[in-house]
């Protein structure tokens, strides 16, 4: 609501919208009314205009009923005609599934049989788009339910799948960075660069979320989707052209690339963690075995990124919220041949002095690029040390109002572009790797049904997770890295 707001305020959308809320909950029209409203001010509240605000509430109305009941489609049938009739022609219609995942197939269901996913009747491929929020099913077995589901209702090109990190200015910047800019994208491969890593770190826990966190955890919830996403966007070859349809193939043929993890070997390269305390969260299961914490290594096949590790990191409750993609370049080769030396080296700098340059995207927070580079130190004699470049997006547009992600993802939407939304196939290589894992962690033994999982580490509230992951990155002599720490 705050993005649907954000947007008929900046009149980047037509005055002529119409919002119904559904849900379970008994309430009237101007209960419902109010309660967007103060979604909206807590989202903004120095830039809630009640003028603008008493323009858009003529056209937000409020069905209550339950998602298995026909008569709640009917009624939708009966409100959306009215519409219709008011505009004279064939609104087009949204329906955003902003549900629990395990309502999907219900509400997809009866939007068929009413045939409210028609529209008015001219064709629902003109006049019906479906928007649906992560997670796109709980492993590979339900996303392809889920996209048969969707596919017998909808074409590909009316259905939008949203990650909200998509949507994420820094993110989207990613490809102007790599390939508007010459001199990064010709040592974007194996040559130069050493290792990537991936953080995305949230310093609160399960909060209100138990009830769902509980039993999906953080594999599920962030890596299969939000992580993926971007790693898709470091790894992606150049698309053919930037449109819609080159972009989404790129970042699905990346997607692809991942070298699956054999379910057996998955403790050499995936530890999971679970902060202490996580079982005493409401909602939660006082034996949960669920993780909310998350660090893999992981492959790419082709010559751009062969033998280039990827590691990945994400949790709850760990010392600070911070998402961030660095690139760490090889060193260059410090020593060169003296002829005076005889058979021996003339060294121009110790190695040891030599740190990798390092490119780093910050996401949040403080959204920016840094770049690590070595220079002299001023002084006598020639000694190395590090500086940083930085570009943020605060300082270099400071009278910019930076759209929020939502307010991207549903302006495309409507305006039919899905450059930033996930597609079918790359769901379904996404999970491909994602259920490797979970066999794994949960493999059945034998005919009897006994279950046996890899430790599940404990870590303190306020780490950066358990000491495992940094034996993970640790045994291959490298160290997790944020652009801001002091160990370098």
């Amino acid at each position: 609501m705050p993005a649907l707001y954000a947007l008929y305020k900046e009149k980047a959308i037509s005055n002529n919208l119409f919002i119904v809320g559904v849900g379970r909950r008994e309430m009237t029209q101007d209960q419902f009314r109010e309660l967007m409203a103060r979604s909206v001010q807590e989202q903004s509240p120095k830039n809630f205009d009640l003028n603008v605000w008493g323009n858009l509430i003529d056209g937000m109305y409020y069905e209550q009923g339950f998602f298995e009941d026909p008569n709640l489609y009917d009624q939708l049938v009966a409100t959306l005609a009215r519409f219709d009739e008011t505009m004279k022609a064939c609104v087009p219609r949204f329906f955003y599934l902003a549900t629990p995942p395990q309502h999907y197939e219900t509400i997809l269901t009866h939007l068929k049989t009413s045939k409210l996913a028609e529209g008015c009747g001219h064709g629902s491929t003109n006049f019906t788009r479906v928007l649906i929020e992560k997670p796109f099913g709980k492993d590979l077995t339900t996303a392809r339910k889920l996209d048969g589901l969707l596919a017998s209702i909808f074409e590909e090109k009316q259905i939008y799948r949203i990650d909200h990190y998509l949507g994420k200015e820094t993110v989207q910047n990613i490809l102007a960075f790599r390939f508007a800019n010459g001199m990064f994208e010709p040592t974007w491969n194996a040559e130069f660069i050493d290792h990537v890593q991936m953080t995305l770190a949230e310093d609160v826990g399960v909060g209100s979320r138990g009830e769902f966190y509980d039993g999906v955890g953080a594999l599920r919830d962030v890596v299969q989707n939000h992580i993926l996403q971007m790693l898709a966007l470091i790894a992606m070859d150049q698309p053919r052209a930037f449109d819609p349809l080159y972009i989404r193939d790129a970042r699905t043929r990346a997607i692809q690339s991942i070298l699956p993890i054999d379910s057996k070997k998955v403790g050499q390269f995936v530890v999971r963690g679970q902060y202490d305390g996580y079982r005493k969260e409401k909602h939660v299961d006082p034996t949960s075995q669920t993780e909310t914490f998350v660090a893999v290594k992981l492959a790419l096949q082709g010559k751009r990124w062969k033998g280039v590790p990827f590691y990945l990191r994400t949790g709850k409750k760990l010392e600070r919220k911070v998402t961030e993609i660095s690139i760490h370049y090889k060193k260059p080769a410090v020593c060169t041949g003296d002829p005076s030396a005889g058979s021996g080296q003339a060294c121009l700098f110790q190695e040891k002095e030599v740190l990798r340059n390092v490119l780093s995207i910050r996401i949040h927070p403080d959204d920016g690029v840094h770049l690590r580079l070595m220079v002299k130190k001023p002084g006598l004699g020639m000694k190395l040390t590090d500086t940083t470049m930085a570009f943020h997006y605060a300082q270099a547009f400071p009278d910019f109002n930076q759209p929020e992600a939502y307010e991207k993802l549903l302006l495309d939407a409507i305006n039919g572009d899905q450059t930033l939304f996930a597609r079918t196939d790359g769901i379904e290589a996404s999970w491909q790797l994602i259920t490797k894992i979970l066999e794994g962690w949960t493999r059945v033994a034998g005919s009897r049904s006994t279950r046996t999982q890899p430790p599940l580490y404990p870590y303190a509230p306020g780490s950066m997770g358990p000491k495992e992951a940094d034996a993970l990155i640790g045994k291959d002599g490298r160290h997790w890295f944020l652009h801001e720490d002091t160990v370098k």
